[in-house]
């Protein structure tokens, strides 16, 4: 583990209150900051401006960026229903989500009659709204962005339709608040955080995309709360955070086969958030002090693992060459063999996907393909077609040649411009 204090590198932005949740937008440019001075402030990080400010008649608890489109995002607000926001073509419009089955969600607007009441009952004395005890604390987007998934006071979990606005579909997994939804990264599952200090991971089933209960984790001796829970990178492990005051400790369990892996133990630092690294197996931990700490896995060399005849030797031994293993090779024999290395047929067309932050089953555009070296002017392709390739936004170009298929020819000194 190791132990890292953060400085900031760029302006920092500032609400007046603290900052329950923050937000990213899918192109990584917008940041959505969620505060408790009542207001969501849309940040333009390409040139560290305010982009909107909205601002609410209660303190906002969270908002989540809706994943593929940077122009919504959803809001659950203090002792209200929660909010979605849609800020499209300059103009903000507000849809209020309804909160329980058979409620009418809000045709949309700038201000919703409940807040609008709530604003003329003084919306700077403290009032709440008086309606239904259970109240929505925690929202989540689903993968695509069809669906979200609200989290209630009484323990509902609530799908509402993006498009529809309406709740399509409720369940009571819990009797207590619901803290936290997250989302793995292929979306068929997702985990529960309550406070009744069990975490619940949900699968959603393929028939009809209902979600059902898969396993249920909890410390039946220390009997502790979680601050903070996530999945792996693969999704195959999920791991909790301890909200224990003196204690600094995350749980690791097997999501398929529902036991625990491991505990890992830090320093005597309150807990207060975590994450897995989106490619590599490494955890990252922040503490109440304003540390965050790294969690890897110490890597012993094996070289047996790559060669299976290396043999580790306690001490040096005397080698004996073989009669012919040092003998000079004649060039000839050397030429023929890059020559041969180099008529072998290379296919320059097709591309594999390797980005790791792509989804599995992503329906998203793929990149431009282009070729980052610029081939000799004179250089044909089997006399039948001419490839153009530079570096920067280009395409590939082939006239009436095989799309699959380029010899590539016996390499030539090249100056450093013409790389």
């Amino acid at each position: 583990m190791q132990q890292f204090v953060i400085n900031p590198c760029s302006p920092t932005f500032l609400n007046l209150l603290s900052l329950p949740s923050s937000s990213w937008s899918r192109n990584g440019r917008f940041l959505l900051s969620a505060s408790r001075d009542w207001n969501c402030i849309f940040w333009d990080l390409l040139s560290g401006m305010k982009q909107e400010t909205i601002r609410f008649s209660t303190p906002v608890l969270m908002a989540q960026m809706h994943p593929r489109n940077n122009s919504i995002f959803v809001a659950a607000l203090y002792q209200e229903p929660p909010v979605l926001v849609n800020m499209a073509e300059g103009t903000i419009k507000r849809y209020e989500l309804p909160t329980e089955m058979g409620e009418t969600a809000d045709t949309g607007g700038n201000t919703s009659d409940k807040e609008k009441e709530f604003a003329a009952n003084g919306s700077g004395g403290g009032g709440v709204w008086s309606g239904s005890n259970n109240v929505t604390v925690v929202v989540c987007f689903d993968r695509r962005g069809e669906h979200i998934y609200a989290g209630t006071t009484k323990g509902f979990l609530n799908i509402i339709d993006v498009k529809t606005r309406k709740i399509i579909h409720t369940m009571r997994i819990t009797n207590t608040q619901i803290k936290q939804i997250h989302f793995s990264r292929k979306g068929k599952d997702f985990v529960v955080n309550a406070n009744d200090r069990i975490i619940r991971v949900l699968h959603l089933r393929d028939e009809d995309g209902l979600p059902e209960v898969q396993h249920k984790f909890q410390d039946l001796v220390n009997r502790v709360q979680w601050n903070q829970t996530c999945f792996s990178a693969d999704g195959d492990f999920v791991i909790g955070g301890s909200a224990h005051k003196a204690e600094h400790n995350i749980y690791i369990w097997d999501k398929n086969m529902g036991n625990l892996v491991k505990i890992l133990e830090g320093p005597k630092e309150p807990l207060d958030d975590l994450v897995w690294h989106p490619i590599r197996p490494i955890i990252a931990s922040v503490s109440s002090y304003g540390n965050v700490h790294i969690w890897a896995t110490n890597h012993e060399e094996n070289w047996s693992a790559f060669a299976p005849d290396f043999k580790e030797l306690e001490e040096n031994l005397e080698y004996e060459e073989r009669e012919d293993e040092f003998d000079v090779v004649p060039e000839e024999e050397v030429s023929k063999r890059k020559q041969d290395d180099e008529d072998i047929i290379v296919d320059v067309v097709t591309t594999d996907n390797i980005n790791p932050f792509n989804d599995s089953d992503t329906d998203g555009p793929d990149d431009i393909f282009y070729l980052p070296t610029r081939p000799d002017e004179d250089q044909n392709i089997d006399g039948e077609g001419e490839a153009v390739a530079e570096t920067g936004r280009k395409k590939v170009k082939h006239v009436e040649g095989d799309l699959g298929e380029i010899r590539v020819a016996k390499k030539k000194k090249r100056s450093h411009n013409d790389v």
